[in-house]
């Protein structure tokens, strides 16, 4: 049976909100310099430690038992994200629409969970009870889309020098 969870972001900090039933269930606060994040759903409690130049990986951390439990590795170039469980479990994370408005995480066996986004809000549609996962893809989705906004914000600079040098 599928799940359906409602989420709304800042648009300013990017942190999420998560609702069921109208209640809400849990969030993601990201740091503020960082794309490093605390996030709480349900009685589940996460850290996300990005590491590397681009952050190329983070680390997630149960912070009940302080331990490591997943590790996502990015592929900036084709926008997607591979979710390692301790457990040897992979996921994989990927863009599906042309707007980069839906996007999925699943094993393509028997977990899969459908995100779509209209604006700072949108829907989880999981076929499985993993909140890890369900977390797991909007924080991976709001990295890339910090990463975006660094990207445009070194290129606007540059191409405004280029351009008021040639007048």
């Amino acid at each position: 049976m599928s799940k359906l969870i409602n989420w709304k972001s800042d648009w300013f900090n990017g942190n999420f909100k998560l609702f069921a039933d109208g209640l809400q269930k849990g969030a993601i606060t990201f740091g503020v310099w960082t794309s490093s994040a605390e996030s709480v759903f349900d009685d589940q409690n996460y850290q996300f430690v990005s590491e590397g130049f681009w952050q190329s990986s983070t680390k997630v951390i149960d912070r009940k038992t302080s331990e490591v439990i997943a590790v996502i590795t990015y592929d900036s170039w084709k926008s997607k994200a591979l979710i390692s469980l301790t457990n040897g479990k992979q996921y994989e994370w990927k863009s599906t629409g042309i707007w980069k408005s839906q996007w999925t995480v699943s094993n393509y066996q028997d977990e899969h969970i459908m995100y779509t986004c209209s604006n700072n809000s949108g829907v989880i549609s999981s076929d499985t009870d993993n909140k890890l996962l369900m977390i797991a893809g909007l924080f991976i989705k709001q990295v890339y889309n910090r990463q975006l906004f660094i990207l445009i914000a070194c290129i606007v600079p540059i191409i405004t020098t280029s351009t008021l040098r040639h007048h």
